[in-house]
């Protein structure tokens, strides 16, 4: 047989052999369920109703802020505030530590505490829920400007209603499509990281399956070692490749009919770049799980033989949130060049900062051939230890005997 038909066989044995695991469909199967009704909960919930948040803002503008006071707000000062912010809801408070504890107890929902005289105390920026610094600053503002027009609040009003310069950004950059492409380049840097983690496992798991059950032995008098190696990976790959489709393809699907307006029209194109930046990373380390695999026999050694391939897929996980930061960086433009950090760090530029397309071929293109260089170093040693059994074989001696 050829040596194509030879690695079709042996991809589609292993395709066969993953499907008819129960254990496996049966996992997919329900967290792909699972992450179907997390993705249709928005839409139950009327998240992307916008008549429902409509109402939502509505209701919060109705509620008039509460504005906490130690000691006592003269009318001057109340309507220096009320010029600034609107109506408010006057609270008094004993003392600075009361106000305090008032501030950061969700209960007394206090927008803001006036210490007349002194300062206008607010709740830590940080706190989930609670973006009340915008009105505190206005508070203190208004306070500072009744005290220099000496009682005149209608003129606060007048100075804090003047509209400021104008602040343009340089060219055009849509908010909404802005704040998608951040999310997914998030989203797409961890996708990438768990996806090529686990299926390193699974291989290097495979291999040691077989080498076990001395199954093996038989594959490699009949077909040379270089060949079973990539029809193995070919195998596990197709076999990946239908495992994500099969857990992600259907809650995207209703993430696009249930909020499909919601999503801007250039965010599109980044689906296929994290799919084509998971076939190169695939084809990167995985040559390095088979080899590295194929030096040991006994499951609960995987894991640390797999160490060098691990180190480096979470170095590049890690380059891909630095490059999130600065997309523009030299950092990040060098490191979507290097093979091993590529997949990460170019798919963060292509969702933040737009390079040009033989950029990403360069890289594709680096990332690949490293890929292929691996695979001869990685087959030669998959050929040196796959057949040797027992204690866990080392580096220089697969090298040798490969």
């Amino acid at each position: 047989m050829s040596p194509v038909t030879t690695v079709r066989l042996i991809a589609a044995r292993e395709v066969r052999q993953r499907l008819r695991s129960r254990l496996f469909v049966g996992t997919t199967l329900v967290i792909s369920a699972l992450l179907t009704v997390l993705a249709a909960l928005p839409a139950v919930l009327g998240v992307f109703d916008p008549d429902q948040a409509l109402l939502d803002r509505d209701q919060e503008e109705a509620a008039l802020p509460r504005l906490g006071v130690v000691g006592t707000l003269s009318l001057a000062d109340r309507a220096a505030i009320e010029a600034a912010v609107g109506p408010v809801e006057v609270v008094e408070v004993a003392d600075v530590d009361a106000a305090s504890a008032a501030l950061l107890t969700a209960s007394d929902d206090l927008t803001a505490v006036v210490v007349p005289g002194e300062r206008v105390l607010v709740a830590p920026s940080g706190q989930l829920l609670r973006p009340a610094s915008v009105v505190a600053t206005r508070v203190a503002e208004a306070l500072a400007l009744g005290e220099l027009f000496g009682g005149g609040p209608e003129r606060v009003g007048e100075v804090l209603a003047r509209p400021s310069l104008p602040v343009e950004e340089v060219g055009e950059v849509d908010p909404a499509e802005a704040t998608a492409r951040l999310v997914v380049a998030n989203l797409g840097v961890v996708f990438l990281f768990a996806v090529l983690i686990m299926y390193a496992s699974m291989i290097i798991n495979g291999v040691i399956e077989e080498k076990g059950s001395r199954v093996v032995e038989l594959l490699v008098a009949a077909v040379p070692v270089r060949w079973l190696m990539t029809g193995k990976l070919l195998g596990l790959g197709i076999v990946g490749l239908l495992q994500t489709l099969t857990l992600f393809a259907p809650p995207l699907a209703v993430l696009l009919l249930t909020a499909g307006d919601a999503i801007p029209a250039g965010v599109g194109g980044l689906g296929v770049a994290i799919a084509g930046w998971f076939v190169a990373g695939y084809a990167l380390y995985a040559v390095m799980a088979a080899g590295l695999g194929s030096l040991v026999s006994r499951p609960e050694e995987a894991q640390a033989v797999l160490t060098p391939a691990n180190v480096l897929m979470i170095a590049g996980y890690l380059v891909g949130f630095l490059a999130i930061n600065a997309p523009t960086s030299t950092f990040a433009v060098v490191a979507s060049f290097v093979p091993f950090s590529a997949p990460y760090a170019m798919l963060v530029r292509q969702a933040l900062a737009e390079p040009a397309w033989w950029e990403v071929a360069l890289a594709a293109a680096g990332t690949l051939a490293t890929a292929a260089a691996l695979t001869a170093v990685a087959a030669r040693i998959y050929e040196g230890g796959i057949l040797r059994t027992g204690a866990r074989v080392r580096l220089r001696e697969a090298w040798r005997a490969g």
